[in-house]
């Protein structure tokens, strides 16, 4: 799969490895932390001053007065820009309920799986100052939420 170095290429090959180490620890010994919840697939695209922006960490916080989850919903951006929340497995969505996104653009060392720094400097972690609300039902109807413009200016 690895085998032409162009610059499509590369990124694709670059994000399945960072998917394969970030979730070589999700294996078949059920689930984690108790019975699962439902939950229903979420997804959508960020740009970064226009530009797509891979490997941007995507966090789904619980909003004021949901309480706390039973999981910490996330997901990496690919070449794209594109990202899948996952909370149990890869894809598989967020419980349903209210939520403010967060985001995280750092980088991922490929030999220890560590992502660290933001090249946003916190301008987007915090839940509490975020305006990218989401709400997602109790269907099984993916919820898309489009297109997210983040700036680093």
């Amino acid at each position: 799969m690895c085998s032409h170095f162009d610059k499509s290429r590369w990124s694709q090959c670059l994000y399945f490895a960072v998917a394969a180490v970030l979730f070589a620890g999700c294996g078949s010994d059920g689930p984690q932390g108790g019975p699962r919840v439902k939950t229903v697939p979420l997804k959508g695209l960020v740009k970064v001053d226009g530009t797509a922006a891979s490997f941007l960490r995507v966090i789904a916080n619980p909003s004021n007065g949901s309480g706390a989850l039973p999981v910490s919903p996330a997901a990496l951006t690919n070449a794209e820009g594109k990202f899948e929340l996952s909370s149990y497995e890869s894809g598989d969505g967020v419980p349903p309920g209210d939520y403010v996104l967060t985001f995280e653009w750092g980088e991922m060392n490929l030999m220890n799986g560590q992502y660290s720094g933001d090249h946003f400097k916190g301008k987007y972690a915090d839940p509490a100052k975020s305006e990218i609300k989401v709400s997602v039902g109790d269907s099984d109807e993916v919820k898309d939420v489009g297109t997210i413009e983040l700036s680093l200016k």
